[in-house]
């Protein structure tokens, strides 16, 4: 009798033991993560979530795209290829809601990385219309000044979009028009204040009814003038 109540009591003890293997590191419903490598000056690194590789290795302006991942307390890290220290200690942990979409952007100067965690937005605009966030992820940038226009239109004539959006800082959705064969909007990146000196011109993108993006200004590698990624969030 003893041996019996004895291996029943094992029996149970490994079954608890997965349980809560389970629930620590596996459980949990699913959710979207996606990241991007916004460091200029940064070797290629690789997103690690939980211990598994997230999508596959990126070199500067790349993203993952969308995987999925389970929700809850994530231990987080992105490394450079072939090494396993954490460039963003202070991001080990990611908190990701239910059935959401998050973006996570290493921003910065390999001597001053961080990270930026992003809530994304899933919900479509209302019909003929679209959803555009501005990040600014340019270390070199500083605190500007956004336009989101029609091609053509004089700076001068027209209030900022977004007003003073420092490094590190990612604007609201604005929710813009478009026609139904979609619209060109040309976004101007200037110094506060200052109009009449573009610091990056992303020239004409053309935008489609219920889509949501997301435009990250970042700095040009080769040095000199500042560029920009589109992210595909919604359609």
């Amino acid at each position: 009798m003893a041996s019996r109540l004895q291996r029943y009591g094992f029996e149970f003890l490994g079954l608890a033991l997965i349980s809560l293997m389970f629930g620590c590191g596996g459980g949990g419903s699913s959710t979207e993560l996606r990241v991007l490598a916004a460091s200029p000056d940064e070797a290629t690194v690789q997103a690690v979530v939980d211990g598994a590789n997230l999508g596959s290795t990126l070199a500067y302006e790349a993203n993952t795209g969308y995987q999925s991942v389970h929700s809850g307390s994530r231990q987080f890290a992105i490394e450079v290829v072939g090494t396993t220290t954490n460039l963003v200690p202070n991001n080990a942990t990611l908190s990701l809601g239910s059935s959401t979409q998050t973006t996570f952007i290493l921003a910065g100067f390999s001597s001053s990385l961080q990270g930026m965690v992003l809530t994304d937005d899933n919900t479509a605009p209302a019909s003929n219309t679209v959803n555009i966030r501005i990040v600014n992820a340019a270390p070199s940038l500083g605190a500007v000044d956004i336009y989101v226009v029609p091609p053509g239109t004089s700076l001068s004539s027209v209030t900022p979009t977004i007003s003073a959006l420092s490094f590190g800082q990612a604007s609201g959705y604005s929710n813009l028009p478009v026609n139904s064969g979609g619209e060109n909007y040309e976004i101007y990146f200037t110094p506060p204040g200052v109009p009449t000196s573009t610091l990056l011109d992303t020239g004409p993108i053309s935008f489609g009814s219920g889509e949501n993006r997301t435009i990250v200004g970042l700095n040009n590698p080769a040095g000199g003038s500042y560029t920009f990624v589109t992210l595909k969030d919604l359609n």
